[in-house]
């Protein structure tokens, strides 16, 4: 769960409906076998008062009230289960932060729901029930759900597996749910703390979280006393962010909403402790996750894991095997777990990871789903002899000979005093199933006798390879390819005179330097002994992104100290960690100088596409050896975006480190969606539904390979294409998935279909409520340069230097080539007019002639600052056409959004009198920035039409609002 913002970004996709199917009590799947609910554990006492002071449940928790005497608001999760068989929901929360300073911190809080019968307690949730349940301080920041359809693993008895960890002498108590006239009035939680010993990775469950926010608690003076003072001011609001996410695993279909959302946002000034102001006009947000049947995710999961793969066709080699999935004992119609592209890493049989329920069992499938080994004895009688070929074994163990492979390798346990028969390597090179007898290489060194044999399956792992191979191949590419479009760039290592501040990331130069190239490492002061978040960097800084005018870099890491005019030295790009470079290293042989490539698309530039991948990896590089100590920890690292791991606590801490960070993230999230720069190719969506840009077809055979070498991730293409879904495909992917539901106190979750929801409308960013139809609004007419509106910016300095440079105020979301407008600086006119801008910086950009970019523009004056001047200038965009939506703003203004600056998704679409896009070009007709409010006025990105691609003039029309498209069919004709 990522730290809630006051706005939320999230896209869904058209294609999100359309494997839909609106789940109702008329269509019930059959239900898989499982035992009755259990009970809960004896000796649990019942708590009838929890919220009393000194209660049993309140030395467990702080419930109601904390210690200080103070209220904790309610907020609560309403749960309602649409299958056909019995869920269990656990919530858990370990306090690993500062909101709450009353619990004990890092212990394992759940809250098991449950019923009672009587005097009995059972775990879990029936079919066609919903409970209500309060959410305790506890479970504010970063609570998490899990879903499980299996209640025999929830307080398993000593010997038995415990995949949830559950702890016999962990406190624990009873109390009543919350009731209202819609939830069951029998509910109960069972309430624990017990040790932090986290969860197994294959636990038979679906994870949704959220954390809660509340400002008039969290300021108040005890709290922020008792945690010393460390919760931060942005933190001090009211809302509740929530996912259903698919960050580590797939397993069933969930939905949430928030019920209560101001659709009037909160707001204030800084500091928010004093100056933070509530939202009003609460509202029922649409639904994320999904409303799918557990039949139908089940039957894409089974086509995504299953062997002859038709979904990923020879990704993982010509013989088409699936994704990888969990090997959890079950009836065989139970449902499927399957890891996230992330887990596949960390939990690879590489590693040698044992399944949590038999650990002769691999964790995952990947490596197989039969024993890991099995051992016979040899077959009695006449032994074989030493210099034999043919091992007899005993004939009674006919299902453990049946597991016995060609390839398996063999390793003798004689009795004390006995010579071991096998020899080291020893493998079977044939099977007489007839005989029980296996063929070796080499043969017997002794007799057989007195020795029981282990047969044991070569450790393999063709998901976890395939995917290390593909990665480390595009490096091997861009490796190959770099100075394509910089022959100057030197080959080698070569010293540089550069200038740098501690904790920054930009080495600034007194001279130009055109033939540094993205992905160079560089060496020097404050950077070869640059210590990580645990242990000294392994890898070297590499070159991040070049400035325009060529006079500085941005780094891939921050130094430990300030250097002046320093000797720094540049070196092409380097190997990488782990790099395969022989038989027997995970990923090889590699294959990138075997791509092929002819006519991509801008958004598959091989050479840009390589750039990123490269940098990416050479950045996780840099990660201390603690933290970076196997391909596989690498791998997991930059699937799952875990940059925090490459700086110190300091540098995290910095501007620079928080910008690198979020470069490196950018990257990640572009590539993982099979783009070269997700910001600059947003996803475009046909009329069909398909993804025309991102998440490619993984089973498409592209760059001269028998897949498609541009999706790097499957997973991520299972999650948005093949399902459809809003939640998370992957670690850093919350602006698809994380809802911000600003003054929320009611949560509800719904597992599989529509019951329990409130609005059964999808959730998108870009119409948070839901469509709003069928609005009579003016609109402007086309844009022009006298007609229309934009965004206006104030200016901190204009330089009296050739080309005039503008400092903003704020951070600028500009890119070199863009167009701005300036107007009202006095004293150097030559700065207002309209412009192409170059050399952009994160506050300041360089003035060039409007119609090629190319002639610096003089000043003709010594800027005049405000004051005395008037104004002390603006800068804006070009003038848009725009759309007045009224001064209520609650009718459309708040429920609508415009493009998110750094490109994470695009404003609410737009239908004027039936037609949403621009027959002539295509484009889509979207909001690009929220205006003026007196008016509601609503900027549009480009000028509307009719049906024909015709212009509309001024005047007012019919207007739809939307995020996900509804099928038009209006004809020109």
């Amino acid at each position: 769960m990522k730290t809630p913002l006051l706005k939320s970004n999230l896209l869904i996709k058209p294609s999100i409906v359309l494997a839909v199917a609106v789940f109702t009590s008329a269509f019930l799947p059959v239900p898989f076998a499982r035992a009755a609910d259990p009970p809960m554990p004896t000796g649990t006492e019942f708590d009838p008062n929890p919220a009393a002071p000194g209660s049993l449940t309140g030395r467990i928790l702080t419930y109601g009230k904390d210690s200080d005497g103070n209220t904790v608001p309610l907020k609560t999760l309403r749960i309602t289960n649409n299958t056909a068989q019995t869920v269990y929901p656990i919530m858990r929360d370990p306090n690993d932060g500062p909101y709450d300073p009353y619990d004990p911190a890092l212990k394992d809080y759940r809250g098991y729901i449950g019923y009672k019968v009587g005097t009995k307690y059972y775990f879990g949730l029936k079919t066609g029930q919903s409970i209500l349940v309060r959410l305790p301080l506890v479970f504010w920041n970063g609570g998490r759900i899990l879903i499980g359809t299996d209640g025999q693993y929830l307080t398993p008895p000593p010997g038995r597996p415990n995949p949830l960890r559950y702890d016999p002498d962990g406190m624990r108590s009873i109390a009543d749910a919350q009731t209202s006239g819609d939830t069951i009035p029998n509910g109960v939680v069972m309430w624990y703390r017990g040790k932090n010993e986290g969860i197994a990775e294959d636990s038979e469950d679906q994870l949704a979280e959220w954390t809660v926010r509340d400002h008039h608690y969290l300021a108040n003076p005890q709290i922020t006393a008792k945690s010393q003072n460390k919760i931060p001011d942005n933190q001090l609001v009211t809302l509740i962010n929530y996912d259903v996410s698919n960050v580590d695993s797939l397993y069933l279909p969930l939905a949430m909403e928030a019920n209560d959302v101001w659709v009037v946002p909160q707001g204030g000034k800084s500091p928010l402790r004093t100056g933070w102001k509530a939202g009003s006009n609460p509202e029922v947000n649409g639904w994320t996750g999904s409303i799918d049947t557990i039949k139908i995710l089940q039957d894409a999961i089974r086509e995504f894991t299953a062997d002859n793969n038709q979904l990923l066709g020879q990704y993982f080699g010509d013989k088409r095997k699936g994704w990888p999935f969990y090997n959890i004992p079950n009836p065989p119609n139970a449902p499927r777990k399957i890891p996230s592209g992330a887990i596949v890493f960390p939990f690879s049989p590489l590693l040698d990871t044992r399944s949590t329920y038999n650990n002769n069992i691999y964790m995952l499938s990947s490596g197989g789903t039969g024993r890991i080994s099995v051992t016979i004895p040899w077959a009695g009688g006449t032994p074989d002899r030493a210099g034999s070929e043919w091992l007899h074994l005993l004939p009674s163990e006919t299902l453990k000979f049946a597991s016995i492979q060609i390839g398996n390798v063999v390793t003798g346990n004689p009795n004390p005093g006995k010579t071991n028969p096998i020899k080291p390597g020893t493998i079977v090179t044939d099977i007489n199933a007839a005989e029980k007898s296996v063929k070796l290489r080499p043969p017997l060194q002794a007799t057989s006798d007195q020795c029981s044999y282990t047969f044991s399956r070569p450790v393999d792992d063709y998901a976890s390879e395939a995917m290390i191979r593909l990665w480390y191949s595009w490096a091997q590419y861009y490796r190959a390819h770099w100075k394509d479009q910089t022959p100057s760039a030197p080959t080698a290592p070569t010293p540089i005179t550069g200038s740098i501040e501690v904790n920054t990331a930009t080495l600034s130069f007194n001279i130009k330097h055109p033939e540094l190239v993205e992905g160079m490492a560089v060496t020097g002061p404050g950077l070869d002994n640059a210590e990580t978040e645990k242990g000294v960097h392994q890898g070297d800084a590499v070159i991040l992104k070049i400035a325009s005018d060529k006079k500085s870099v941005i780094l891939s890491q921050v130094p430990n100290k300030t250097s002046a005019n320093a000797t720094f030295t540049v070196r092409p790009p380097q190997s990488l960690l782990w790099t395969p470079t022989a038989k027997g290293n995970p990923g090889y042989p590699l294959i990138g100088d075997k791509f092929q490539f002819s006519n991509e698309p801008e958004w598959h530039d091989p050479y840009e596409f390589s750039q990123q991948v490269y940098l990416i990896m050479a950045s996780m590089n840099q990660i201390g050896q603690p933290n970076n100590d196997s391909v596989s920890k690498y791998m997991q690292d930059i699937v799952g975006a875990n940059m925090g791991f490459i700086f110190t606590e300091a540098a995290k801490q910095s501007f620079d480190g928080k910008m690198v960070t979020s470069m490196i993230r950018d990257m990640i999230k572009s590539v993982l969606r099979g783009v070269t720069d997700f910001t600059k190719f947003p996803d475009i969506v046909d009329v069909q539904g398909n993804h025309t840009r991102w998440y490619p077809n993984p089973a498409k055979q592209q760059g001269g390979q028998l897949f498609n070498v541009f999706n790097l991730d499957p997973f991520v293409w299972f999650v948005h294409v093949r399902l459809g879904f809003s939640g998370y495909g992957f670690s850093v992917d919350d602006d698809t998935a994380d809802i911000g539901a600003g003054g929320a106190s009611q949560l509800q979750l719904t597992v599989t279909g529509t019951g329990g929801l409130k609005n059964t409308k999808p959730w998108t960013n870009q119409a948070p409520y839901g469509p709003v139809k069928n609005v009579s609004l003016f609109y402007s007419g086309p844009a022009s340069s006298t007609n229309g509106d934009t965004l206006y910016h104030a200016i901190k300095d204009v330089s009296n230097t050739t080309p005039i440079k503008i400092t903003t105020v704020g951070k600028l979301n500009l890119s070199d080539g863009d167009t701005v407008r300036i107007d009202q600086v006095e004293g150097d006119t030559a700065a207002n007019g309209t412009f192409k801008i170059r050399n952009v910086t994160r506050n300041t950009f360089e003035l060039f002639d409007a119609t090629n970019g190319t002639t610096p523009i003089a000043p003709s004056g010594r800027y005049i600052p405000s004051p005395p001047a008037r104004t002390p200038g603006r800068w804006s965009y070009p003038l848009h056409p725009y759309i007045n939506s009224g001064a209520d703003l609650k009718k459309v203004f708040y429920r609508v959004k415009g493009d998110e600056p750094d490109g994470t998704f695009q404003g609410t679409r737009v239908l004027v009198n039936g037609v949403d896009r621009n027959k002539k070009d295509g484009k889509q007709f979207r909001v690009w920035q929220l205006g003026r409010q007196d008016v509601g006025r609503l900027l549009l990105y480009d000028d509307l039409t009719d049906k024909c691609g015709t212009p509309l003039p001024a005047g007012t029309y019919n207007f739809t609002f939307f995020g996900i498209a509804e099928t038009t069919s209006l004809s020109c004709e």
